[in-house]
């Protein structure tokens, strides 16, 4: 605007430039989802890279000391039954897939929360595994019937040392936790789901009673400390609304995941 003398008025600085403020909003969006994928993949990487710890651990505490059993009257009762290998490994790697992806891109307040447990729970299994290697069941299977012949793959892939406390259990029974704690309905479904993959361990001759027990004993502590105590990983109200699409696209990567690792660390 001309002020009389020939010269314009400088621009105001409260002037509303619509484009420039669409724009910024735009590019901050898409900050925020480029943000929720990497952190989301990064926790996934984090899972796996503490998973794959297992198998150097495994090797050092043979080489530190001789693994020893602990079985019971009611584990030496028990028989190897060849269909629980179905919960086992399909139902188990499903199961656990689901509850990564679902936390990491999904319900994402949770996401620190489960990625410190696992490593927490990881991290004791791990030192106990150093200093007290416990041997499992005697394996011997035998018939060329479909469940069988799963048996005797995971037999040929699986080091049958570091039984106490069982990983099986404990990732189980963490992501069954941290699903009862995003929601609760979630927890009619997979509490049923930590306990038949606990059982279904004894059932193929992975490991004993007591290992388990164990199991419980480090992941449940860790798991409540983490998700209501711990101030950085804590969450008091969840405000995640989750769609259904998101449920389906979670399961389809679970079972993707779950056949690429079987076929990865078994079968190849």
């Amino acid at each position: 605007m001309d002020n009389g003398d020939g010269l314009s008025d400088p621009p105001d600085k409260n002037t509303f430039e619509p484009d420039k403020t669409i724009d910024s909003v735009m590019t901050m969006t898409k900050i925020r989802e480029y943000k929720w994928v990497l952190y989301g993949t990064v926790s996934i990487l984090v899972i796996l890279g503490v998973s794959l710890i297992y198998s150097i651990v495994a090797d050092i505490s043979t080489q530190l000391h001789t693994p020893v059993t602990l079985a019971t009257p009611v584990d030496l009762a028990i028989p190897l039954i060849p269909p629980a290998i179905i919960i086992y490994w399909y139902v188990f790697y499903s199961f656990i897939f689901f509850s990564y992806f679902y936390f990491a891109f999904v319900h994402r307040e949770y996401r620190n929360a489960l990625v410190l447990a696992y490593v927490l729970v990881n991290l004791v299994a791990y030192a106990i595994y150093l200093v007290f290697p416990v041997l499992g069941p005697e394996r011997a299977v035998s018939g060329s019937d479909f469940f069988s012949y799963q048996i005797q793959l995971l037999y040929a892939g699986d080091v049958p040392v570091n039984c106490f406390p069982s990983l099986h259990g404990s990732t189980s029974l963490l992501s069954a936790y941290a699903l009862w704690r995003a929601k609760k309905e979630y927890g009619y479904i997979s509490w049923p789901i930590a306990v038949a993959v606990m059982v279904s361990t004894l059932l193929v001759r992975q490991h004993w009673i007591v290992d388990q027990i164990a199991a419980t004993l480090v992941t449940l502590p860790i798991a409540y400390f983490v998700f209501t105590r711990f101030k950085y990983t804590k969450v008091l109200e969840s405000k995640t609304v989750v769609k259904r699409w998101q449920l389906l696209v979670s399961t389809i990567a679970a079972v993707f995941f779950m056949v690429l690792y079987i076929l990865v660390f078994y079968v190849m």
